[in-house]
């Protein structure tokens, strides 16, 4: 089996109370059938604690105003220190850690949601990369039947060339966002009219550095939409959106404060070529399970833009917190990426 990881993967560790917006308040914790077992056998005070802080019927931990029912007052995980690490659910073992499931392939990438990981990757000596290796294991066939390697194949050397426009910062990172977003639909298309094997000849369209831009920031202004009527975790994430989208709109018209926004300095541009090049490497091979090659593909370009605009209409603070809420409040509902898949195959 090949294992590819996100560089920083294996370096990553949580912060626990040292978080500035932990993963145990705001969400509601599923838990898995194996911890659901050995929790409903948990003996002692602490098991009886353990068993009225969960719903049973939801295989879910309990809250206290929004807080798992297991985070004590000091912001650490009664459950971890009762019991230890190895008692965690599957949930709170793997997070901020994702993984996406191939044949034979598993793709390990890190979540923006997780404040510690989005400094990680804010520093400047963190440069995306894909480390991979190779072990004896393999999959069951019987359990991928229906997958298609021919077309994951494709996928994934399509993505290796739009990670490559991602690094290549001779052109400024809005203008490699519309190559790839040019890309995914000349990929789309070959998809939809059944020629796959026409895939490996898509190349990127070149931009210069007014191509678009007016319509392109129009199309992005517009499109907020899809996030004010997504379901939130805190009001106050809709009503920023809303605040950035008027922010915008009076604005759109100003040169300037365009060119600011849509050509920040290198090191800003950095920081944001790493957020494309994450969610990218996160979203767009899963079309090979839906097909939906444009739409996965956009969610990296157009969360990139949306991050862009949010920073400079927040007059460029505050970057780390807008990152992690943004994917807080985005990613992590299946609800919430399933509408912007289909706002986003709505184009086609």
């Amino acid at each position: 089996m090949i294992h590819r990881k996100q560089s920083g993967y294996d370096a990553f560790k949580c912060i626990a109370d040292k978080c500035p917006k932990s993963c145990c308040e705001g969400w509601q914790i599923m838990i898995d059938d194996d911890s659901i077992d050995r929790y409903q056998n948990e003996s002692g005070h602490f098991g009886q604690r353990l068993l009225e802080s969960i719903n049973f019927t939801e295989q879910c931990f309990l809250q206290n105003n929004s807080r798992c029912a297991m985070l004590n007052d000091n912001g650490l995980c009664d459950l971890h220190s009762s019991l230890g690490e190895e008692s965690l659910c599957y949930t709170c073992k793997v997070f901020p850690r994702h993984v996406e499931e191939f044949q034979d392939i598993r793709e390990y990438s890190l979540s923006l949601a997780c404040p510690e990981f989005v400094r990680m990757l804010m520093e400047p000596s963190y440069r995306f990369d894909i480390i991979e290796n190779e072990d004896d294991l393999l999959d069951d066939p019987d359990e991928f039947e229906d997958y298609d390697f021919i077309l994951f194949d494709k996928l994934n050397f399509a993505r290796d060339k739009m990670l490559h426009i991602a690094k290549n910062n001779n052109r400024p990172l809005w203008e490699r966002l519309n190559q790839t977003a040019s890309m995914a639909l000349a990929l789309q298309e070959c998809y939809d009219q059944g020629d796959i094997f026409e895939m490996d000849s898509i190349s990127s369209v070149a931009y210069s550095n007014s191509d678009n831009i007016k319509s392109t920031l129009d199309y992005s202004i517009k499109s907020m939409d899809v996030l004010i009527n997504m379901e939130v975790l805190e009001e106050s994430w809709r009503d920023s959106i809303i605040s950035a989208q008027k922010y915008w709109k009076r604005n759109s018209n100003d040169t300037q404060i365009c060119k600011s926004a849509m050509f920040p300095d290198s090191n800003t541009e950095f920081i944001f070529q790493k957020i494309f090049e994450s969610l990218l490497y996160t979203y767009f091979c899963g079309a090979v399970y839906d097909g939906q090659i444009y739409a996965r593909a956009m969610i990296a370009v157009q969360s990139t833009r949306w991050l862009m605009m949010l920073y400079y209409a927040n007059h460029c603070k505050d970057l780390n917190s807008i990152i992690y809420l943004y994917s807080r409040e985005v990613e992590h509902s299946d609800l919430n990426v399933d509408a912007l898949i289909t706002f986003f195959e709505s184009e086609l």
